[in-house]
């Protein structure tokens, strides 16, 4: 009795993964399972229905065979997306999960914004973001004073930031920033930024109208 017993076990074994190997290639090619619901997250400045639409996939679409990659890819390069993932929610949900740009600046490119999020990077023209501040001095074409000038901004405390009126960037070296009142901070270069950050928050709260904070360990006031 115990042989025979042992015959059947892998008997059994070997008809349930049979079983479960017919039901996959059921789910696989016949549309058991189908895409009801598109749900995006993370979006804030970016158009939800754009989103959807970009994934690719159509409602009705077999579960087991949404290409989560490609859908991913095209979702990626929508206006305000820096990254997407898409992933399935059983039974009948695809979810797509976007990280936005940080908007930190803008500049004038022909007389059309480009808006430039916190790595110096670029990604929607024709758009002037709310709270970013403005570049001026700057050629589109310059990524290095751009870069610089992003790096420097989005180093900056929220409530200098809030203050900020708009950055002259003439090259990577030579950042200014104009804030409220008329008061002008020098940073140089972007080197040091948290530091000069802080330099920034310090000699705003004292007196005088014009700054200079190249060296944050020792901030100058210009005449």
């Amino acid at each position: 009795m115990k042989k025979k017993n042992r015959r059947r076990i892998p008997l059994a074994v070997a008809l349930v993964v049979l079983l479960v190997a017919i039901l996959a290639v059921c789910a696989y090619f016949f549309p058991l399972l189908t895409v009801k619901n598109i749900e995006v997250e993370g979006a804030v400045h970016a158009d939800t229905e754009q989103v959807k639409t970009a994934t690719g996939i159509p409602a009705g679409e077999n579960m087991f065979r949404v290409d989560s990659a490609t859908a991913a890819q095209s979702v990626a390069v929508q206006p305000w997306v820096e990254k997407a993932t898409v992933s399935r929610s059983w039974p009948n949900t695809v979810t797509v999960s976007i990280t936005e740009h940080q908007a930190v600046g803008y500049l004038k490119d022909k007389g059309d914004p480009l808006a430039v999020n916190a790595q110096g990077k670029t990604f929607l023209r024709g758009v002037q973001p709310e709270g970013a501040a403005e570049f001026r001095d700057v050629k589109a074409d310059d990524s290095a004073a751009i870069a610089a000038a992003a790096k420097a901004v989005a180093a900056l405390k929220p409530e200098n930031r809030e203050h900020l009126e708009y950055v002259s960037v003439k090259n990577a070296e030579r950042i200014e920033m104009h804030f409220a009142d008329d008061r002008v901070v020098f940073w140089g270069s972007a080197d040091r930024a948290s530091e000069k950050a802080e330099a920034t928050w310090v000699v705003l709260q004292r007196e005088g109208a014009r700054w200079n904070v190249s060296n944050p360990a020792m901030p100058t006031l210009k005449p």
